[in-house]
């Protein structure tokens, strides 16, 4: 019928499904339905998946990871599939939290977190989208930059808490910076400067 080639399987309530020209058929038991033109554009769209790539950047060397194929970006190589990453969400303080997940394969993250720790540890997480076929199909974008905030190690994974930071510079250890030698109103050394739940005493540098 139609001079289209049938499949005998049914196809959204359809008996038969077939082509004619650049029209796709449905023929129903009693009527034939045509798949409108944007649909079938929408059906040839290459299907793609999003990516996340993890960078870790610890005291001694900095790992990279993504969550699909092996991917490089400016000049560094994220291995495929050792990671997996939660959803983030953002909180009243406007900060950004999630996790991620390592893979403890042959003990390597347990491993990892006892050499390195996992606390105040700078972590990127960049967001990009693969087609069919393995390659990209959009430039990788930070989605999180922030530090680790502790974690939880189980025999098969390793979750990391993940905090986003509102500062862009970020170090280890963590730096405070004052103003500059010659500015004349800072405080009197032996000054106690309460900063959240913490307290500084000023102490001036008497050299060594």
């Amino acid at each position: 019928m139609f001079g289209a080639k049938y499949f005998g399987a049914r196809y959204f309530g359809a008996r038969y499904f077939g082509k004619v020209g650049a029209e796709i058929i449905l023929v129903c038991d009693d009527i034939s339905r045509v798949i409108a033109i944007d649909t079938q554009t929408e059906i040839a769209i290459d299907f793609t998946r999003p990516v996340f790539l993890v960078r870790m950047d610890f005291p001694t060397a900095s790992q990279f990871m993504s969550t699909g194929p092996q991917i490089t970006l400016d000049s560094n190589v994220y291995v495929e599939g050792q990671v997996s990453v939660s959803t983030f969400t953002w909180s009243a303080d406007g900060v950004q939290r999630g996790a991620i997940s390592i893979h403890n394969e042959q003990n390597a993250a347990a491993a990892l977190i006892l050499n390195e720790g996992v606390n105040d540890i700078p972590i990127s997480i960049y967001l990009t989208y693969m087609i069919a076929g393995g390659s990209e199909n959009s430039t990788p974008e930070l989605l999180v930059a922030g530090v680790m905030n502790g974690g939880n190690l189980t025999p098969e994974k390793l979750v990391i808490s993940v905090l986003s930071t509102k500062s862009a510079a970020q170090f280890i250890p963590n730096r405070y910076y004052s103003s500059a030698e010659a500015f004349n109103h800072l405080p009197v050394d032996g000054s106690v400067i309460t900063w959240g739940n913490e307290k500084f005493t000023l102490q001036a540098d008497r050299g060594s």
